[in-house]
């Protein structure tokens, strides 16, 4: 159980974070925590990604549904700014970068005498990212970008990225915490490698998660407004949060990552028939898989089977939704039974899933018969009792 609480701040947190490593990072229940705070359980709460991704790969990590929705993204190390619902530019702000950049290909052709450059199949906007080995940056390279009105910023030891002057995560987040008048005092960064660098060294208070980089870490190490997290990414944010007094531990949060039951069997069907009298029998046909899944709990480990009961109602009396399956054979099983009516397993069940889902995964697509009605509840006007279950 993670052991931390909203705390009431006086002014709510600006949370500034990378995300390979950082926010996409770090054990399952400390993401899951992280984010429920930022999904409205700190009250204005803001969420910023700030990532050398280009929007092209920011866009899989917005149908996360792990993941909270950022209220504003930088993106390619801070040579893009958007609103994070519309993923609309930020103006003023992304016309000041632009007007900085000479251009991909003026870049590239200005470049293209560097053979140990190796140009990364990344999405790219308003910057030219490298792979590169640290050895081999020299001088030469360093004048040619410079004359170019760009400058290089190396991390990971092995990428290398060409960007507007002055242009960076850091630059580019201290511009919007102004344009939006959010305080330094409430906003917080967190990051993993040296391109979260330019972050940390604003005035805003900062978070390296565990496992950084370690030229990161050197180079941080001095800054009293840094905290070193022990814990890797969302449970580093969280404990610097908490560093930070913007979490406390008074009292423990609701997030539970371990359960009563070893193993979870969700199936379509029960381990038992039900009969209209009420009692239950060994199944009339099994099939193959039934047995061998039973088996699983053989050995007496803690389980629970989760499937439908066919139901006169979808809130019935006196139903037992928790009922033991075979106290001799199975002495830790329990059946977890979801009641449903004739018309949902028909609908469900007999329809969409035999008709057009199976055919489907089985690769049969010729087979498959899909009717909108069988699978949308909507289109039957049925949809508020489906989400009333």
């Amino acid at each position: 159980m993670l052991n931390t609480l909203v705390s009431s701040p006086p002014s709510s947190v600006v949370l500034a974070t990378d995300l390979d490593g950082t926010l996409l990072a770090g054990p399952l229940p400390a993401r899951r925590y992280l984010r429920e705070l930022f999904s409205g359980n700190i009250p204005h709460a803001k969420l910023i990604f700030v990532t050398g991704r280009g929007l092209e790969s920011i866009l899989p990590v917005l149908n996360d549904p792990m993941v909270p929705r950022p209220h504003y993204i930088i993106a390619d190390v801070g040579a893009t700014v958007l609103y994070g619902d519309t993923l609309l530019p930020v103006f003023p702000l992304q016309q000041e970068i632009s007007y900085k950049w000479p251009g991909t290909q003026v870049v590239l052709d200005a470049l293209s005498t560097f053979d140990y450059l190796e140009r990364q199949s990344v999405p790219q906007e308003r910057r030219c990212s490298f792979l590169v080995r640290e050895g081999l940056i020299d001088d030469r390279l360093r004048e040619v970008v410079e004359a170019l009105g760009c400058e290089l910023l190396f991390s990971a030891q092995k990428y290398l990225d060409v960007l507007p002057k002055g242009i960076g995560k850091g630059s580019t987040l201290k511009k919007l915490c102004e344009h939006f008048n959010f305080k330094s005092q409430n906003v917080v960064t967190a990051g993993d490698t040296l391109n979260d660098l330019s972050m940390f060294k604003e005035s805003f208070s900062s978070i390296v998660v565990g496992g950084a980089e370690p030229a990161l870490i050197h180079a941080v190490c001095d800054c009293e407004s840094v905290y070193l997290s022990c814990a890797e990414g969302c449970a580093g944010i969280l404990e610097g949060l908490k560093h930070y007094q913007f979490l406390e531990t008074q009292k423990p949060a609701v997030v539970q990552d371990v359960g009563r039951s070893d193993l979870v069997m969700v199936y379509h069907r029960l381990p038992f028939d039900e009969l209209p009298n009420g009692t239950r029998r060994k199944p009339k046909s099994p099939n193959g898989i039934m047995p061998t899944l039973l088996n699983f709990f053989t050995s007496g480990i803690k389980g629970v089977w989760v499937a439908w009961s066919q139901q006169a109602s979808r809130n019935p009396e006196n139903f037992d939704v928790h009922v033991v399956v075979d106290a001799d054979k199975y002495p830790n099983l329990h059946a977890s039974r979801i009641p449903l009516l004739p018309h949902d397993v028909d609908l469900f069940y007999k329809k969409f899933s035999k008709e057009a889902f199976w055919p489907i995964i089985f690769s049969f697509p010729d087979k498959a018969e899909f009717h909108q009605e069988h699978y949308y509840p909507m289109a039957k006007g049925d949809y508020r009792k489906f989400i009333a279950m």
